[in-house]
């Protein structure tokens, strides 16, 4: 195999070249992997483009006149790409449908994980390592200052947080990713509060897609119908004290506004430190049991992320961007 990167990453085996989450159309001969449907990893192309039937449901759902010419991968069941080269598609636990790519020849291997976590949520079951030859990892959160509390603990602190706002009358607004992390708030009222939450309406398109892949959130959409709920969940981008303000004027309440975030910003709200991501010490927990002979780090921290790797486990790293290498 070839390993390259331009914008993106890509793989060569014999004839065929492999694209990871382009950003831009190539040539049609040219495959393409999905790991998730986050719009910073999606081009609307018509190329053959490989990825799990969740994401198949989200991008259709999300494009109108969309170009995808889908070949849909099923968890854990390898596929054939040649005689001698296969990929498996492994649950990420990052959003609904996200999948790591394991790659195999007869004589080496790669691991492809894309946006990941291996912390179970309410709705996810966390990422688990497999042993790979190389490793192409995220390091969104590369650096050792990300660190996240384990999730019961945050949804306890969350929870006694709420009830005493509920106690006082007040107006609760959760922000977070319209897609992911919004569908998580949800559960998370649905479950410890019991309660059916106005959502926009992106967050509610996101959400009906959740509920046809073996979920049952309830939420409202929110059309001129404030009152229907003491809880909105909106997106993080919206989030801003201006909002807040405006709010509090128009219901006669005081609002409790709250962000989800791996991020240390809080848009004037209370900052609830959660991420889909995996923090710096899950990062090399994974990369231990992988075990790989060597490292390639993609997205956020990766020249940081790749010096700790070389430095704390003594496994060679380097980022993508440095990469062009045959094995």
């Amino acid at each position: 195999m070839i390993f390259s990167y331009s914008s993106f990453f890509s793989i060569k085996h014999e004839d065929l070249k492999i694209n990871f989450d382009q950003n831009k159309a190539c040539s049609l001969d040219e495959y393409l992997f999905l790991t998730h449907a986050h719009t910073d990893h999606v081009c609307n192309t018509s190329q053959k483009t490989f990825a799990t039937k969740e994401t198949i449901s989200l991008l259709e759902n999300r494009y109108d006149n969309n170009k995808f010419n889908f070949i849909e991968l099923e968890y854990n069941k390898p596929y054939f790409l040649k005689a001698d080269f296969k990929v498996t598609a492994l649950n990420a636990g990052h959003i609904l449908g996200s999948s790591m790519f394991l790659f195999e020849t007869n004589d080496t291997s790669l691991l492809y994980t894309g946006d990941f976590n291996t912390k179970d949520s309410i709705l996810l079951k966390g990422a688990k390592p497999v042993i790979a030859d190389y490793l192409v990892i995220d390091s969104t959160f590369g650096r050792e200052e990300f660190y996240f509390k384990e999730r019961s603990l945050v949804y306890d602190d969350l929870l006694k947080k709420i009830k005493q706002d509920l106690f006082e009358n007040k107006f609760i607004i959760l922000a977070g990713y319209s897609l992911g992390k919004n569908q998580e708030i949800i559960a998370f009222l649905n479950k410890y509060l019991n309660i059916t939450p106005l959502v926009d309406k992106e967050t509610y398109r996101y959400s009906k897609i959740y509920n046809t892949h073996n979920n049952n959130l309830n939420f409202i959409l929110l059309d001129h119908n404030i009152y229907s709920s003491n809880v909105l969940v909106m997106p993080l981008s919206l989030m801003n004290r201006n909002l807040i303000k405006s709010l509090e004027h128009q219901i006669y309440k005081k609002i409790s506004p709250y962000v989800l975030t791996g991020w240390k910003y809080s848009r004037g709200a209370n900052l609830v430190n959660v991420s889909d991501h995996c923090d710096f010490n899950s990062l090399l927990d994974f990369i231990n049991v992988v075990n790989p002979k060597k490292v390639f780090t993609i997205h956020g921290f990766t020249k940081d992320f790749a010096d700790s790797i070389n430095y704390k486990l003594g496994i060679e790293a380097q980022c993508v961007s440095s990469l062009n290498k045959k094995l």
